[in-house]
């Protein structure tokens, strides 16, 4: 699925199946666990218009986020880099 999400294909049906899986896992890694970073990656680096153009899933993965700690410094690159492409909230 992460390669490919990173190639661009199937994105609609593909993210919110991603945002599934990592919404799920995400507990799991909080309390430890491993993490797909490969898959949360391949989310967080699509380019801005395709979460401007699905505001709902860009939120979810945003509260997906908040959720995950010790995640290496190359994924939150990507964290910091997916967060400014968000649009202001009202």
């Amino acid at each position: 699925m992460a390669r490919l999400i990173g190639q661009n294909v199937g994105l609609p049906w593909l993210l919110p199946l991603a945002l599934t899986f990592l919404r799920d896992s995400a507990p799991r890694q909080a309390a430890g666990g491993w993490f797909d970073d490969d898959l949360l990656s391949a989310v967080l680096t699509r380019k801005a218009d395709v979460w401007s153009a699905s505001p709902g899933l860009a939120r979810e993965a945003d509260g997906i986020l908040s959720v995950l700690t010790d995640l290496s410094p190359y994924v939150q690159r990507d964290i910091r880099r997916f967060r400014a492409t968000l649009p202001a909230s009202d």
